[in-house]
């Protein structure tokens, strides 16, 4: 009995501190350059291994171009993840009579070089509104658009918030509606957004030039980000000098699980190492037991 009391108690221990057979791993961050108000320079990803170093471009850990099918890196103006699927956002710069089209991978290299698409979508449902799409991301439960009518700064950005990739991607089954304007002038400004699951950002920068720089604003929670509330911070991405006036964009690919059989953290390491000192102790005590009897 004494034993299964033992037995129980490690169970019960390793639960309490969250030990599981799946670790985490922490999300890749990435900034999207594009020269706003042209579209015949390619686009770059700039990928860092924490956030603040994406808010400041800092500590850089890889550059990218998305343009496997020729053109196709020009018109790239926005990308996200969910964690599980990637994306990028085309849309010709500087005009609002084509429609913007998503484009989603299987990988985050996929997604940063343009390589072995997976899908193609025109989020269209509603008419017109796939003209203005300039952004969108996800914190993998909720799904959001942006939209902005390009070359203007005097309307207001607007999201659109969504409940599964698909409707997001196809623009269909909106949740609800929501401008980022509670500082007056800021929503007109919004030309992307993101999140790694735990922090929310909105990404400011005036169109249709590129001597301003761009800045982000941090958020705690979703319902912040969507209409500007409670701001956490504010960071400008130019620590190389001009980069922040072309940053349009930007992303992180969430925290994820990793398939059982993977290295764990040191966390779950240590979790474990006290499961087998905890076992082991439970054997003396079941030998013992059975030598005195």
């Amino acid at each position: 009995m004494r034993y299964i009391r033992m037995l129980y108690l490690v169970t019960s221990m390793a639960v309490g501190l969250g030990w599981s057979g799946i670790a985490q791993t922490a999300p890749v961050y990435w900034n999207l350059f594009n020269l706003e108000g042209e579209s015949s320079l390619d686009s770059i990803y700039v990928t860092y291994d924490s956030q603040i170093d994406m808010l400041t471009d800092s500590n850089r850990t890889g550059s990218f171009v998305p343009n496997t099918t020729g053109i196709s890196a020009q018109n790239v103006v926005g990308s996200g993840s969910d964690g599980a699927t990637y994306w990028n956002l085309f849309n010709l710069e500087g005009e609002s009579g084509f429609d913007a089209i998503y484009v989603t991978y299987g990988t985050l290299i996929d997604m940063l070089t343009d390589s072995n698409r997976t899908g193609s979508f025109v989020p269209n449902t509603t008419g017109a509104s796939a003209e203005n799409v300039v952004g969108s991301g996800s914190d993998g439960a909720t799904y959001w658009s942006l939209f902005n009518l390009e070359g203007e700064s005097s309307l207001d950005a607007i999201y659109v918030t969504y409940g599964s990739l698909t409707d997001m991607l196809t623009d269909s089954n909106r949740t609800g509606s929501f401008v980022p304007n509670t500082t007056g002038a800021s929503a007109q400004n919004v030309v992307g957004s993101g999140s790694d699951g735990a922090t929310y950002w909105n990404l400011f920068n005036l169109e249709g030039e590129s001597s301003l720089d761009a800045i982000y604003v941090t958020y705690g929670s979703l319902a912040d980000m969507l209409i500007d509330s409670n701001r956490t911070g504010s960071f400008v991405p130019n620590t190389t000098g001009a980069s922040a006036r072309n940053v349009v964009g930007s992303g992180a690919s969430i925290f994820e699980a990793l398939p059982p059989g993977s290295v764990p953290e040191p966390g779950s390491v240590g979790l474990v190492a006290l499961a087998l000192m905890c076992l082991s102790l439970v054997r003396k005590t079941h030998r013992a037991d059975g030598a005195s009897g």
